[in-house]
């Protein structure tokens, strides 16, 4: 009798490996949704393990955490069907970054050690989709947080395409953007960032309360809403995404504003080109929430918002945080109240 069976009733090794991975439980995600696919879960615990090994690498971050490395290091989870992905063909990927992690928001700050780390690393990643023959453009609202968050990517994207040897890339310098400013403030007559704006509020409050007779004028009262609640631990962006206000630049025109901008730079080609614009959490939570439907919440530092802009620039798809929606560019059709 043979010692080796003439029949096979058992799973191949690749199929047996297949199934144990799909019972298999990931340890030390602390994720809520406990029904995610495997394939998911993997790229998870992936995360996990690498944000591990940035805490050890001398090349770490300067307070270096998991919990960072975590975020800068999350799986991208969008899974497009057929019938979208063949219509991309031609498309001109847009990501939308936050800043780097900033010195504060009482003033117009630059980033610190970690925020020009966390813009270094991200040019790093996203160099690994760069090819022979694209263009890269880099812009970045005119603040100093996002100026140098976009210098910060593109050293990132000039190191990383050296390393992994890919030439041909044509990567453009850094250029401003007013397009893709943060939402503004009107204060006493003069139009400015909003956390510049509340430089000026702090300033001239200091001066009401010793000296100044009378009511406070609107202005003020309106930055005295939107600061009291990040003060008490709350979120002023969900304010601003759903109150109406006089002084502070609706976030309905904001992101009719990023559209124009988007359109226009997207417009001016070449065709296999790619736009990375470092702007600022409020707008990119503006134009998520206006595609998805709802506040997504707030974007990490370094976190993107992806968009794929169709070649006729009226549609775009509009992913954040796995959640891709096909969406018409506002700024094809202008209503009076916009005129």
């Amino acid at each position: 009798m043979s010692q080796f069976p003439t029949t096979r009733d058992d799973a191949p090794a690749y199929l047996a490996r297949y199934e144990a991975r799909r019972r298999q439980v990931v340890p030390d995600v602390d994720y809520d949704d406990g029904n995610l696919p495997p394939y998911l879960l993997r790229a998870r615990e992936r995360s996990v393990e690498r944000a591990r090994f940035d805490q050890l690498t001398g090349e770490a971050p300067p307070n270096r955490s998991e919990a960072f490395a975590r975020e800068s290091a999350a799986p991208r989870e969008l899974q497009l069907p057929d019938s979208i992905r063949h219509r991309l063909a031609g498309s001109v990927d847009v990501r939308l970054i936050r800043h780097g992690q900033t010195q504060g928001y009482i003033t117009d700050a630059a980033l610190t050690p970690m925020g020009r780390w966390q813009a270094h690393r991200k040019g790093q990643d996203l160099a690994k989709g760069a090819s022979e023959g694209m263009t890269l453009k880099f812009l970045y609202a005119p603040t100093p947080r996002a100026r140098e968050t976009a210098v910060g990517v593109h050293e990132g994207v000039m190191q990383a395409l050296a390393r992994y040897g890919i030439d041909g890339v044509n990567v453009l310098e850094p250029v401003v953007a007013p397009e893709f400013d943060n939402f503004q403030a009107y204060c006493d007559g003069e139009e400015m960032d909003v956390t510049a704006a509340f430089f000026k509020f702090a300033t001239v409050l200091d001066h009401f309360n010793n000296v100044a007779d009378g009511a406070r004028p609107g202005w003020m009262v309106e930055m005295d809403r939107f600061w009291k609640i990040e003060a008490g631990g709350g979120d002023p962006i969900t304010h601003w995404l759903t109150h109406p206000m006089q002084y502070i630049e609706p976030s309905a025109l904001v992101v009719r504003r990023f559209w124009k901008g988007l359109s226009r730079y997207v417009a001016e080609g070449p065709d296999n080109q790619r736009v990375f614009v470092c702007t600022h959490s409020g707008p990119i939570r503006a134009v998520a929430t206006h595609a998805v439907g709802h506040d997504p919440g707030e974007p990490y530092n370094l976190e993107d918002v992806r968009i794929r802009m169709f070649k006729d620039l009226d549609r775009a798809i509009v992913t954040y945080r796995g959640r891709g929606v096909e969406i018409e560019v506002p700024t094809m059709v202008t209503p009076s109240w916009y005129a």
